[in-house]
């Protein structure tokens, strides 16, 4: 690092994580010896480890006694690696999918309150609803947000709800009571659906993919424009995308799951029929 970027570090973070680290050689650590060891003040050092604590990366082993790391950092570990390992997985599935509906494909993950797209196989259409790897969009109005949304547990979506009812102000009780209509739609039928909530002109079918636990880990989505929305295309994007969704989540051994799903009610609203 340069001389001059040091300018921006935040040094109570650089010690915070160096704590981290040196905690994660031991399986626990007494309050002495981490002080010594991290040639830190045991006063700098105990208000680290209490806010780790709090935030639930650290616990007493018992009272008074030494610390330890919990499974939060491994558990952040591997999220980050299931993500990096989905895209590199799931990019044939997504190829095919796209060579059979010409349509562009989304991979997209739950970050806060958005959904975010982590890949993308794009349309052969010189009109075509594409987004930059990276880009973000409001959960509860995309059928990704839905499709990811009706599989979170329950205390995870109560957190969710939360943090969108303080992030949005335009987000009411009647919103929430129409989003949760939403999601159990999702749950019964195994997608995710966006009549224009989002964008104008543009609807949406998202399903979801589940890892080995069976939580929910992404989900598999095509946007396409009304003008080119018709019931034949309807029919194949609610027979693919799900189709395409089953088989990335056997690459995650997920356990089986079962839906109850109309093509042709669905089909016929997606059209507006």
């Amino acid at each position: 690092m340069a001389t001059d970027d040091k300018y921006y570090m935040m040094r109570s973070l650089e010690k915070a994580l160096f704590v981290a680290e040196t905690m994660a050689t031991k399986s626990k650590w007494e309050l002495k010896d981490l002080s010594a060891v991290c040639s830190m003040p045991k006063g700098t050092l105990q208000r680290i480890l209490r806010t780790y604590e709090d935030l639930g990366y650290v616990r007493q082993v018992e009272r008074g006694g030494a610390y330890a790391l919990t499974l939060k950092f491994y558990k952040l570990g591997k999220q980050i690696t299931s993500r990096n390992d989905i895209v590199s997985m799931v990019q044939p599935i997504m190829l095919r999918l796209r060579d059979k509906v010409n349509e562009t494909v989304n991979l997209s993950v739950l970050s806060g309150v958005d959904m975010v797209v982590i890949h993308q196989k794009a349309s052969y259409h010189a009109l075509q609803m594409d987004s930059i790897v990276g880009t973000s969009f409001p959960a509860y109005l995309s059928a990704s947000g839905k499709a990811f949304l009706a599989f979170l547990p329950e205390e995870d979506l109560r957190s969710f709800i939360k943090e969108l009812r303080r992030t949005d102000a335009r987000v009411d009780s009647d919103k929430i009571n129409w989003l949760y209509r939403e999601l159990e739609l999702a749950r019964v039928r195994g997608l995710g659906l966006d009549f224009e909530e989002l964008f104008k002109g543009i609807r949406c079918v998202a399903a979801p993919v589940f890892d080995d636990s069976g939580r929910i880990l992404a989900t598999i989505s095509c946007s396409v424009p009304t003008v080119r929305l018709d019931r034949s295309l309807s029919q194949k994007l609610l027979e693919e995308i799900p189709s395409a969704a089953v088989e990335a989540s056997r690459l995650f051994e997920a356990p089986t799951r079962s839906f109850s799903l109309d093509i042709d009610e669905i089909a016929g609203q997606l059209v507006g029929l």
